[in-house]
């Protein structure tokens, strides 16, 4: 199989270095997707479970030029779809068109429908798709059509324990990639001083464990009857071998009550409660008897929450604080433009990140790297 794991813009890298570190050195970055070669359902059932940041895992059953629907009628046929799909299988279209010929996404979906029907036909005779789920993606990029089946279903940022409603939350995708471009180790002290919800904190536990974050939650392929029936208990088997105990210093902080009982009840079901401190206190308050830390914040921006004023002014008060913690590095996601002069330095890196469609800076402010351990 050829995998297609699509990522959020400014962290297909990040996503590159987590299949590395799962045993995948060989991919490659196209299109806001990261390709795998050679894998199987073992390996599906491995990226569903253990990728931290790509959103979706993706199968390509087919890549053809389609410059005309006949020719997309016919590469999608070529798609053995009565392997794949069982009896009662329910079939959704859906498409994506970039510099492309057929950019009438409605007659795209019919075209690619009607032909993964009359492949089924053949097998099953009339359909009823009264059962199991089979989302399809029409995706037609300069004239040439890949065809990829979701394996996946609700998106890869759904852990399974962010369950109540806060204003602006980060997707667990994108705060899982923050974290990897930070200097954080586990032995390190993490603070994220605007928690919300409790995102950073909890990712930070997360991978601080070794804790699969999809352990938690279930994925559509699950359902399919040509799956190997040990795909997936291996791949649990394995999450629940690599997992592993350890002291953390996590602190999580917000100047809203709502926010500190939200991210508590989150931790609880992300069963990581144990590990993380919830403090009730205004950002610009903190103090740490820490020499080194790191934070990781995504502070409230004028097109989120209150007004750019009020971000401009946070920026100020970390500038400050960043000043009293002078062996810290501080992050910070935003995408105020006045940032780095509000907070009294140009950035040591900053990269671009979209987040919730807001085009974002992600600003790094280092501090020295502590001293080296003696043997």
């Amino acid at each position: 199989m050829k995998l297609l794991i699509p990522a959020a813009t400014g962290i297909e890298a990040v996503v590159k270095r987590q299949l590395d570190s799962l045993g995948y050195p060989d991919t490659r970055a196209i299109n806001g997707r990261v390709a795998v070669e050679g894998c199987t359902w073992h390996d599906v059932a491995r990226l569903n479970l253990f990728l931290r940041s790509g959103e979706r895992v993706l199968i390509q059953l087919a890549e053809f030029p389609a410059n005309d629907f006949d020719e997309l009628f016919t590469g999608v046929t070529t798609v053995p779809w009565g392997d794949i799909v069982g009896v009662n299988g329910r079939i959704t279209v859906i498409t994506k068109a970039v510099n492309s010929k057929l950019f009438a996404h409605h007659s795209i979906q019919a075209v690619g429908k009607k032909a993964i029907v009359s492949v089924l036909e053949q097998k099953y005779g009339a359909l009823i798709e009264s059962g199991e789920e089979y989302k399809v993606e029409l995706d037609i990029t300069d004239n040439v059509c890949s065809v990829n089946l979701d394996t996946t279903g609700a998106g890869l940022h759904k852990r399974g324990y962010r369950t109540l409603p806060y204003d602006a939350p980060l997707k667990e995708t994108t705060a899982a990639a923050l974290i990897d471009l930070s200097v954080w180790n586990p032995d390190k002290t993490f603070t994220d001083l605007f928690c919300g919800s409790g995102t950073l904190p909890i990712e930070a536990c997360i991978k601080a464990l070794k804790i699969a974050p999809g352990l938690n939650r279930s994925f559509v392929f699950q359902q399919w009857g040509c799956v190997d029936k040990d795909a997936y208990s291996l791949a649990v088997e394995e999450a629940n071998d690599v997992r592993v105990e350890r002291n953390l210093q996590i602190i999580g902080g917000d100047i809203s009550p709502k926010a500190i009982e939200i991210a508590q009840f989150h931790a609880r079901q992300a069963g990581v409660d144990k590990y993380i401190k919830f403090n009730l206190r205004d950002a610009k308050e903190f103090v740490s008897n820490a020499s080194y830390g790191v934070n990781i914040s995504n502070p409230p921006y004028g097109e989120r929450l209150g007004d750019v004023e009020q971000a401009r002014q946070i920026a100020r008060d970390m500038g400050k604080l960043y000043r009293t913690l002078d062996k810290w590095n501080f992050y910070f996601l935003s995408p105020v433009e006045t940032f780095e002069r509000d907070f009294g330095r140009r950035a040591d890196k900053k990269r671009y990140i979209y987040n919730a469609g807001i085009k974002c800076s992600y600003y790094s402010f280092n501090g020295p790297k502590p001293p080296l351990k003696r043997l």
